[in-house]
């Protein structure tokens, strides 16, 4: 057998289990966030923010793990290799943090956030986090464009006959 062929199948089935345990792990998380959502169903209301919360970064994180298993799975397909997945996995993660920063920066009842609790430390990271949403999302619009004016472009190209062509 040809080595490279070899390493391609490796590598293949390397994905594949990768692909795997993306969604084994995507659906423990899942049942976990049952729990939590039966907790948020369940809370008394000054604990409901917690439960809330917590049912809330289970999801993004089953999210995050669902948009990982889908770029293996085009890989495996032997497709081309896309950046959107990979954007909107950062996305979300930049999203989850900035819920985490503000949910916990939130007193009980609504209450102002004090001092000690939320810094100039988190001030700063919610405005990079904001200025990386902001890239992120730009970046996966610019993206979009791009695929959307191409396909146009295939396509006009393909419709397109030349003068001196005709018609049948």
């Amino acid at each position: 057998m040809d080595p490279v062929r070899l390493l391609v199948a490796a590598e293949r089935a390397i994905f594949s289990f990768v692909g795997l345990l993306f969604f084994v792990a995507a659906f423990v998380v899942a049942i976990r966030a049952l729990g939590d959502l039966w907790s948020v169903a369940t809370a008394p209301s000054d604990e409901l923010l917690a439960s809330g919360t917590a049912f809330l970064d289970v999801m993004l994180l089953v999210l995050m793990i669902v948009e990982l298993a889908y770029t293996i799975i085009v890989s495996v397909r032997g497709s081309e290799l896309q950046a959107e997945p990979f954007l909107l996995v950062g996305l979300i993660a930049c999203i989850r943090r900035i819920l985490v920063i503000t949910i916990g920066g939130v007193g009980p009842r609504g209450a102002a956030p004090e001092t000690e609790t939320f810094g100039v430390g988190q001030s700063v990271e919610l405005g990079v986090l904001t200025a990386v949403v902001l890239v992120l999302v730009l970046a996966i619009a610019v993206l979009r464009r791009g695929v959307a004016s191409n396909g146009a472009e295939l396509n006009a190209r393909a419709t397109h006959h030349p003068p001196d062509v005709p018609l049948r």
